[in-house]
């Protein structure tokens, strides 16, 4: 089995013994392995402590270029500790992780090109936490090679801090945020982003009204972007 080449997907229904099954495929030798994705049930507070157990026996090899975990139940990210060692990492799909607050820690992966966050509806702030270092650390380049950032449904998310001494999202080109109604600004690292050719922001109530075209006050942040959609969901 250590031989598993392609995609594998996974679909936990829930039982006890799912923890420890994941642990017996040993996923960290499967070196061949280049996309993984992991499908966990909705269920109590038991569940969701299953789903730590589960996050924690994961860990796939570094060789991993594309993980999706979707319906994720789990509080904090610290289960996801292992991610850090995912140096190949391309594509990355985080899918209604309810109950988590935070995101996990991301801007040292060296080779994330497209990072998709949909439903982390308990996220009320994004900050140095997601850049994956301490608040005094000075670093390298962060997400150095991030093209597609996407945040969907992310209902209660107000802010989206950042460290103004550190080089984020270079090459970044594609930006959407969809259904962030609480969301009051965007970082401003993201104004001096050459490389950023799209940005679309929908049924975003605040931020419509802020970088409203020629009226919003931030407007002229964003006016250079050659391909920009700002648009209400109740249009």
């Amino acid at each position: 089995m250590d031989q598993l080449q392609g995609s594998l997907s996974i679909a936990f229904l829930g039982n006890k013994d799912d923890a420890s099954e994941i642990e017996k495929a040993q996923l960290g030798n499967k070196e061949h392995l280049s996309e993984l994705r992991v499908i966990f049930q909705e269920g109590d507070e038991e569940q969701r402590k299953g789903d730590e157990e589960i996050v924690k026996a994961l860990q796939p090899h570094q060789n991993l270029e594309s993980l999706s975990i979707l319906y994720c139940q789990i509080g904090t990210t610290e289960s996801l500790y292992w991610i850090k060692s995912l140096r190949n990492l391309r594509k990355l799909n985080l899918l209604d992780w309810r109950f988590c607050e935070f995101l996990p820690p991301l801007g040292k992966l060296p080779s994330l090109e497209i990072l998709e966050i949909d439903g982390m509806k308990k996220v009320k702030t994004v900050g140095v936490e997601f850049l994956g270092i301490e608040e005094e650390e000075v670093s390298r380049d962060l997400f150095p090679k991030l093209k597609r950032l996407e945040f969907r449904f992310m209902e209660n998310w107000e802010e989206w801090a950042f460290v103004s001494e550190i080089t984020i999202m270079p090459r970044l080109s594609e930006l959407r945020i969809v259904r962030c109604p609480k969301l009051k600004a965007l970082p401003e690292f993201l104004y001096k982003i050459t490389e950023l050719r799209t940005l679309e922001i929908r049924d975003c109530d605040i931020l419509e009204g802020e970088y409203k075209k020629d009226v919003g006050k931030e407007w002229h942040n964003i006016s250079h972007i050659p391909n920009l959609t700002i648009q209400s969901g109740r249009n």
